[in-house]
């Protein structure tokens, strides 16, 4: 890998890196008896949902009074009562959140529970861009450690090898990619009880689409590194033949 290449790819993982660092949202008291029934105070004004920075103000604010009610919820004297009144009590404060953001922007109670189901599409892309990158490494190193063990030129027990290796890898990737999701969640809302919200990570509404894709991956890098492999074998066997006829001629 050239310098040029290194220094794209650090600078792109810096990138997303910062744009997940950037999209997080204001977290809830760490101390549980801190916590209130209610969102920091900010100017009321009419936010215009035609605007995509109104339509993302109200997503990350009704995302926030979600992650507060079960915080408050969280430390509230009903959750000892049992997961029905925990529930009622989650639910209350949500309830009540949600008109207060709706009062203060003038926008309908319905529109605002509706806009704290919709996920942050930036900050999921970045989580997976992110992962994609480590996935993509990881494979390419699985592969040339494949081709050490299995020669190029024994082509039925090389491509066995990296099929057995992609299913092996993709079910690990598959486990560490919801890990990694639902962690970086957790930083987004700085809060660790996701409750049914883990549901809405895109990792778990379109894991068959994603793993399907995983295990495409894993067999394009493969094709690539093999190819890489033989191209540069051929390369250094004409080099070297070129070599034995020298010194033959001597």
């Amino acid at each position: 890998m050239s310098g040029t290449v290194r220094a794209l790819v650090a600078v792109t993982l810096i990138s997303l890196a910062a744009i997940i660092l950037a999209r997080r949202l204001p977290p809830p008291a760490a101390n549980g008896q801190a916590r209130r029934c209610e969102l920091r105070a900010e100017p009321a004004r009419a936010l215009h949902l035609d605007r995509f920075a109104d339509r993302a103000h109200l997503r990350a604010e009704a995302a926030t009074a979600e992650s507060w009610a079960i915080a408050y919820a969280d430390v509230s004297p009903q959750r000892q009562q049992g997961s029905g009144p925990y529930a009622q009590v989650r639910a209350q404060c949500t309830a009540s959140l949600f008109v207060r953001i709706s009062q203060r922007h003038a926008v309908d109670v319905a529109t605002v529970r509706a806009y704290a189901q919709q996920r942050d599409v930036v900050f999921d892309l970045a989580v997976l861009l992110l992962f994609t990158f480590a996935y993509v490494v990881i494979v390419y190193q699985l592969v040339g450690l494949v081709m050490r063990r299995v020669s190029a030129d024994e082509r039925f027990a090389l491509a066995s090898a990296v099929i057995i290796v992609s299913v092996m890898t993709l079910l690990v990737a598959v486990l560490a990619g919801d890990s990694w999701s639902i962690g970086a969640e957790v930083l987004r809302v700085g809060n660790g009880h996701l409750g049914d919200r883990t549901e809405r990570l895109p990792w778990r509404q379109y894991r068959p689409a994603i793993t399907a894709t995983a295990l495409g991956v894993f067999w394009l890098v493969a094709a690539i590194r093999v190819k890489r492999e033989s191209v540069q074998g051929t390369e250094r066997r004409a080099l070297l033949g070129t070599d034995d006829e020298l010194y033959s001629d001597r």
